[in-house]
């Protein structure tokens, strides 16, 4: 039972790593975003202005906040060292669960559009038949993952 639990966390850790790293880099864009409107009224208008990054400046504090709990999260759900090909192995499956996750995701009309997009320029629909490709093999996928583990 144990050999089985070990590649679940690595890959819980990394997946929630990943999408902390995109909330993290759009947040301080959202942030600077709002700093620099903010400025640039102020220096034209009023200082007055400067008080609506104070509601913003409150939320990204509790964001970083909540952050630092997700790090501590994800350290004690696994906090090994993996080896450079455990690691090349786990973000390979993290990209086809993504894909996954992504192409369940898409409404039926943009899929169809892709698919036309496919038949025109490479006259296969390639981007189908990778989905279907990847997310039959993630059970064989994730069998290789727990033997790197042991």
């Amino acid at each position: 039972m144990k050999r089985s639990i070990t590649p679940a966390r690595a890959v819980t850790a990394i997946f929630m790593r990943r999408m902390l790293k995109i909330a993290t880099v759009v947040a301080v864009i959202v942030m600077g975003i709002i700093i620099l409107i903010t400025g640039t009224l102020a220096s034209f208008f009023s200082s007055w202005w400067w008080l609506i990054v104070l509601p913003f400046g409150i939320l990204f504090g509790l964001f970083v906040l909540a952050r630092v709990v997700a790090l501590l999260i994800v350290n004690a759900i696994y906090s090994h060292k993996l080896s450079s090909t455990q690691k090349d192995k786990v973000n390979e499956f993290i990209d086809k669960i993504q894909a996954a996750l992504e192409a369940r995701a898409t409404p039926l009309p943009l899929i169809a559009l892709i698919c036309i997009k496919d038949v025109l320029i490479h006259r296969d629909i390639v981007t189908v038949k990778k989905i279907v490709h990847d997310t039959a093999n993630l059970r064989s996928d994730y069998t290789e993952l727990e033997k790197l583990f042991t």
